[in-house]
């Protein structure tokens, strides 16, 4: 399901992009590691102003966040010192004043020196004024610590 959704949203993006007008180049290495580099600096200000006004974050099974101050407030609560993230782009396309890249994120905790969650992003960015921002940014995780565990007590009945 998770590959069937990454395809769709990797389409829906060079659609998109293949509408806007037909100058290509890439986007800037500064730009596609922007939230790499302000997560390393533990910085959600400057990640936050990687995204335009009406910007939005979607992840499954989460709520989407929409705006920048509520994204804002998510990379605050997202951002930790023992965290780092690394970022791979695979894919960077432009077409006039839209692109899209595409590629796979990792998150380590330092101190146990593991990677507590992996999977793939696709961010659709927008040119204006000649700066690149964060229109739209989905994050598909494909392992996550912790994820789908849960502390309640079991609801199946129990037999006497």
């Amino acid at each position: 399901m998770r590959t069937i959704a990454a395809c769709f949203l990797s389409a829906l993006a060079i659609v998109v992009v293949g509408c806007a007008a037909r100058e290509e180049s890439t986007i800037p290495e500064k730009v596609t590691t922007g939230l790499e580099t302000c997560f390393a600096r533990h910085d959600p200000e400057s990640c936050a102003a990687l995204y335009t006004e009406d910007a939005e974050i979607t992840e499954p099974r989460a709520t989407t966040v929409r705006g920048r101050a509520a994204i804002l407030q998510y990379f605050k609560e997202q951002i930790v010192p023992d965290l780092q993230m690394f970022t791979d782009t695979q894919v960077n396309l432009v077409q006039g004043t839209l692109g899209v890249i595409e590629g796979t994120y990792r998150i380590r905790n330092l101190n146990t020196r593991t990677i507590v969650e992996d999977g793939e992003y696709l961010n659709i960015l927008r040119n204006r004024n000649g700066e690149w921002e964060v229109f739209r940014s989905f994050f598909i995780p494909r392992h996550a610590s912790g994820a789908d565990v849960s502390v309640s007590p079991s609801a199946e009945p129990t037999q006497k």
